[in-house]
């Protein structure tokens, strides 16, 4: 996938330290739901961003460092691409 390539990768990490508004190296829930909200996944309630954090979290310190983004960001972003795309595709005929 593309999140496996070198440019996805540095996609990732260019969109981690743009969302780490305090350059602490690990971003928040606040922060990742800005994060969401700016690749356009505008539908994640509270609860569902509160889930993906959990989720990323892996060693439970309440933040998601470098690594756990890069970890966890290549499937959220898979499963909500295509919501998206199902979202805005059908009216540029994108989506059969």
């Amino acid at each position: 996938g593309t999140s496996d390539s070198a440019i996805g990768q540095t996609v990732l990490q260019q969109l981690f330290k743009y969302v780490d508004a305090d350059n602490s190296g690990y971003i928040d829930k606040e922060e990742l739901a800005v994060a969401l909200s700016l690749l356009g996944f505008k539908w994640l309630k509270e609860k569902q961003v509160n889930a993906i954090f959990d989720r990323a979290d892996v060693n439970k310190d309440g933040m998601i460092s470098m690594e756990e983004f890069m970890d966890e960001a290549p499937r959220t972003l898979k499963t909500n691409l295509v919501k998206l795309a199902k979202n805005n595709g059908g009216d540029m005929g994108l989506l059969v």
